[in-house]
């Protein structure tokens, strides 16, 4: 990045930063290795430019890369369809289902490759100008963003695929006797343009390196000593180290983001937030941009045009009163200065001499004769007489009357139009807000929290059921599943907590619910529970253990068979935004503004989705916010086809979060 306007000493400048630097690169390539590494695409998405890559990491479930903007982990976003740009289709075809197995940063300058299984490469440039592509193993430029030709390199498809020019070394590792030769030799003016410059750190961190350093960062680069050097460059390495921790900082300068970093920045003016990844303020960063950036949509621009009608229709429905109340008050004074008038009218026609008083002009050749009767002209023809022209300016005025009662109408109109068409823009974002509303890291799993905080989460395929248990299981942990072949494993997170027996029958609902039993129709399921420490993943001397499948080893705990049933309710996070919350009543009803109970039934998923949303809106104080839901978010939830058997109002208290505290204790019950 360049330079960002004000020193940090003087305050933050409020424009936003619009794309990572080379330094962001750096802290996200060294965090995603330790988390991304492995994982395996289940999708790919494309919306213009923005590529989304549907893979499970430490934050968020889709990989962003953007070309000339960012590469990170999102929580926020959520697909609009298929691909609709030709790189998305190729990467679908080519590395959909493959592992990542290698991320790297080129050089030290703002270029990414994700490297699949097949030795297929993803290279996203976030240099100005920059490209996404697609790359073969043997370095042909399968699908790109774009292609052009230009001074320093050719992207055609089917050719080798080139780098754009790069910066290899890193700035932040120079021993202080280069960085000092570095700077001393800058034409810059100052000694953070030096740094920007000569070395191409990104701005805010040669800031930040010159304030860690206790230097001024107007000084001349020509006046810095060998032992300023040797401060300048434990900053560097510094700032280095801790964006290597893979942390983010969000600096909140007016209201909003402006920038995010993979270091503690030192500011004056702003806030800074500490988050646990630098993908997280990556993610608030970037959405906050999307949402100022967004196009006015087809609702708003229909809004616009309403508004130009509604303000037409007043100046019309105004315009016409006003004149006929004008020919109303000529009429009257006409009237009432019949004979003067007359007399007048009379005069005119017998091409007199000089006329009455009245006259105040007359034009011969239209006909058109002026009359000022004490103050009020008076418009008539030559050719008619009072009686007419009392009659015509009264005509005149009804029909003023009629078109301004008719403009009122249409204003009224209008106005109903316009309300309906905000309400509608509202909703429309609300939705917006809804569909980038942050998710949890576990909201990828089915889960639920119980009524005394206890997370439990429970895999909704083999893949989630194997990482469950083996990234996720802790040996004071409960683990439950429900007796029958193709039920999720649920963990309950105890963290060394007691947990009790109403809070194992609140999780077992996870298993049971979503469980073969369910497709079967069947009434009841029996679930069982043992500890972390029973389940292996181990099969004994000459047995094979499928994918998702385990071993449980000792005595089983059962609970209670499990009522086939699924209380699904929506409650407000912490953004009053809305979320799809699971679980028996105990659980949904104290969060969900309201809630419907789904049995096993005959109603496809999607149509399902569609009618418990509008049964809930029925319910819920505000219908809007439950209505603002993707129906996808919901059929995402359910178990299969059914059929909703109740809808209520819920307690509204919003949605619970893990909060059981650390204990000693690991047994359950």
């Amino acid at each position: 990045m360049g330079l960002r306007g004000p020193r940090r000493g003087e305050g933050v400048s409020q424009l936003a930063r619009r794309s990572m630097s080379a330094l962001d690169v750096f802290a996200w390539v060294s965090a995603a290795r330790g988390y991304l590494v492995g994982e395996r695409v289940d999708n790919i998405y494309q919306e213009g430019n923005l590529l989304a890559l549907r893979v499970r990491g430490r934050y968020g479930d889709h990989l962003l890369a953007e070309p000339s903007v960012r590469v990170h982990m999102s929580s926020r976003f959520r697909p609009q369809g298929p691909p609709e740009g030709g790189l998305g289709r190729a990467l679908r075809d080519t590395v959909r289902g493959q592992r990542i197995t290698d991320i790297k940063q080129v050089g030290f300058d703002r270029v990414v490759e994700v490297v699949f299984e097949s030795g297929h490469r993803l290279i996203v440039e976030l240099l100005p100008r920059g490209v996404a592509a697609l790359v073969t193993p043997s370095g042909l430029l399968q699908a790109s963003t774009s292609y052009f030709e230009a001074k320093d390199r050719v992207l055609r498809r089917g050719q080798q695929y080139l780098y754009p020019p790069l910066r290899l070394d890193d700035p932040f590792s120079l021993p202080p006797d280069r960085l000092l030769s570095n700077i001393v030799s800058s034409r810059a003016s100052d000694l953070v343009r030096s740094l920007v410059l000569s070395l191409g750190i990104p701005g805010e961190a040669a800031e930040e390196a010159i304030r860690r350093a206790q230097l001024s960062p107007t000084m001349k680069p020509q006046d810095l000593t060998a032992q300023q050097a040797e401060l300048l460059s434990q900053s560097l390495r510094s700032i280095r180290e801790e964006a290597s921790a893979g942390r983010g900082y969000l600096v909140i300068a007016g209201g909003r983001p402006v920038e995010a970093d993979p270091f503690r920045p030192t500011v004056s003016e702003a806030e800074v937030r500490e988050f646990e990844t630098l993908d997280e303020a990556l993610d608030e960063l970037f959405s906050a941009h999307a949402r100022e950036a967004s196009a006015p949509s087809r609702l708003e621009a229909e809004r616009q045009r309403l508004l130009r009608s509604l303000e037409a229709a007043k100046r019309e429905s105004l315009e016409y009163a006003q004149r006929a109340e004008e020919l109303e008050a000529q009429a009257n004074a006409l009237a009432s200065h019949y004979e003067a008038a007359q007399s007048a009218i009379e005069c005119i026609r017998r091409k007199a001499g000089e006329c009455s008083p009245i006259v105040k002009s007359f034009n011969r050749s239209s006909g058109d004769l002026v009359l000022d009767l004490e103050g009020v002209e008076v418009r008539v023809k030559v050719y008619e007489d009072v009686d007419e022209a009392v009659k015509r300016l009264y005509r005149e005025a009804g029909e003023l009357r009629a078109k301004s009662q008719r403009a009122a109408s249409a204003e009224a109109e209008v106005k109903e139009r316009l309300a309906r068409l905000e309400e509608e823009l509202r909703l429309q974002e609300l939705r917006e807000r809804a569909r980038r509303r942050k998710r949890e890291w576990y909201e990828r799993y089915h889960w639920l929290v119980t009524s005394s905080g206890f997370l439990a989460i429970g895999g909704r395929d083999a893949d989630q059921n194997e990482s469950i248990v083996r990234k996720y299981l802790r040996d004071d942990d409960i683990f439950l599943h429900a007796d029958i072949h193709g039920a999720p494993a649920v963990v309950v997170f105890a963290s060394g907590c007691s947990v009790p027996e109403d809070d194992i029958e609140e999780a077992a609902v996870l298993t049971a619910a979503y469980s073969r039993a369910w497709k079967g129709g069947m009434g009841y399921v029996n679930v069982y529970w043992v500890m972390g420490s029973q389940v292996s993943k181990s099969p004994p001397a000459g047995e094979y253990l499928t994918k998702g499948a385990f071993m449980v080893y000792g005595k089983k705990n059962y609970v209670q068979p499990v009522r086939l049933e699924l209380y699904l309710g929506v409650a407000l996070d912490e953004e009053g935004l809305p979320v799809v919350v699971v679980g028996p009543e105990s659980v949904v009803a104290p969060q969900s503004l309201s809630y419907v109970r789904l049995v096993p039934g005959d109603e496809k998923v999607e149509e399902l989705a569609l009618e418990a949303l509008e049964a809930m809106a029925k319910q819920a104080p505000s219908p809007d916010l439950v209505r603002s839901l993707d129906p996808s978010e919901v059929a995402a939830r359910l178990p299969g086809r059914g059929r909703i058997a109740g809808a209520w109002r819920g307690e509204g208290r919003g949605v619970r979060r893990p909060s059981a505290p650390p204990c000693r204790t690991s047994s359950a019950g």
